[in-house]
């Protein structure tokens, strides 16, 4: 009776296990893409042992401090009960962020996380994001990205919108900023028209029309776990997301094009495609289409449960 007992205890554990693993895995039709296992050297499931609530120094550092909106320290930016808490205080309007020690491209990007006093039918004065950019804001900068005749993009795989009417929402976007030889200058690539180019910034999710199951994608459930995904291949960029124990597809794919074609709100030129320093966090933001109301301005968490960096295989490459 007590070995069936315990093969059963056995069995069960194992079946749950089974889960949570294959929660935090790739769709069965990238695994000969990317590695079936996340990298410990740019992964992390926040759930170490570490004095003082502090996050794995050797991954990531504090993303640096402004005099508005952006805070250092463990008030801000801790490493507790198994997840990183970024925290907005709404009496200093401040929130706090890490950045990744080293920069990184292509691979499979996945996390779960979710918020607190963030509500989708109020105005939000807070920027939860998990991002790329060319510099770790402590003087580091992406090889290839600054400079004269340098070209990089930014890629927002989640980002929370701040200035808005009554709601709130999160969108997927890739800007590029591109070294315009007419000009003889670097040009960020806008949702709105540049000078003359009609350039628009690439869109992978726009959190207020793009839709899954009838529902727009960012529009809600800002409060609930959820488990997004992205695709940084060397010929596109793709959002997926976790649905129950299935990945799927979302918003729209964005391809990298010949550094002739123009940049369109589905494509960016391969001269843009670039590793980046990745982001995770939070900031203040007091202004938008109009000012931000006292009232609109809560105390508030993005929290992320896990990170994975899964990398491209390198017969994928070729």
């Amino acid at each position: 009776m007590m070995k069936k007992k315990l093969k059963y205890i056995i069995g069960a554990t194992l079946l749950f296990t089974a889960f949570i693993l294959k929660a935090q895995d790739i769709p069965k039709e990238l695994m000969g893409v990317y590695t079936s296992k996340p990298s410990n050297k740019f992964s992390d499931e926040f759930n170490g042992n570490r004095n003082n609530n502090i996050f794995d120094v050797k991954k990531w550092h504090y993303r640096a401090s402004t005099k508005d909106g952006l805070g250092q320290g463990p008030e801000f930016v801790q490493e507790k009960d198994g997840k990183l808490i970024c925290f907005g205080l709404k009496d200093q309007r401040k929130s706090g962020a890490l950045v990744s020690n080293d920069y990184f491209q292509f691979g499979w990007y996945a996390f779960k996380w979710k918020t607190t006093g963030i509500y989708h039918n109020k105005r939000n004065a807070w920027h939860p994001s998990v991002w790329g950019s060319l510099d770790d804001t402590h003087g580091n900068n992406v090889p290839g990205t600054t400079g004269k005749e340098s070209n990089w993009m930014e890629i927002d795989i989640m980002e929370f919108s701040t200035g808005g009417g009554e709601h709130t929402d999160w969108s997927s976007d890739a800007p590029a900023y591109l070294w315009v030889d007419s000009l003889k200058q670097k040009v960020k690539v806008n949702i709105e028209p540049g000078p003359s180019f009609s350039w628009k910034k690439a869109i992978m999710i726009d959190g207020k029309t793009d839709k899954y199951k009838e529902e727009v994608i960012g529009a809600k459930g800002h409060g609930d776990w959820q488990t997004l995904a992205m695709e940084y291949h060397p010929d596109y960029m793709q959002m997926w997301k976790l649905d129950k124990d299935t990945w799927v597809r979302i918003g729209n794919k964005v391809t990298f094009t010949d550094n002739t074609i123009p940049p369109t709100l589905r494509t960016v030129p391969r001269k843009a495609v670039k590793p980046l320093y990745w982001y995770v966090g939070s900031l203040f933001f007091s202004y938008g289409k109009t000012p931000i109301r006292e009232d609109q301005i809560t105390n508030s968490t993005f929290e992320v449960d896990w990170f994975h960096y899964h990398p491209i295989k390198k017969k994928s490459l070729k």
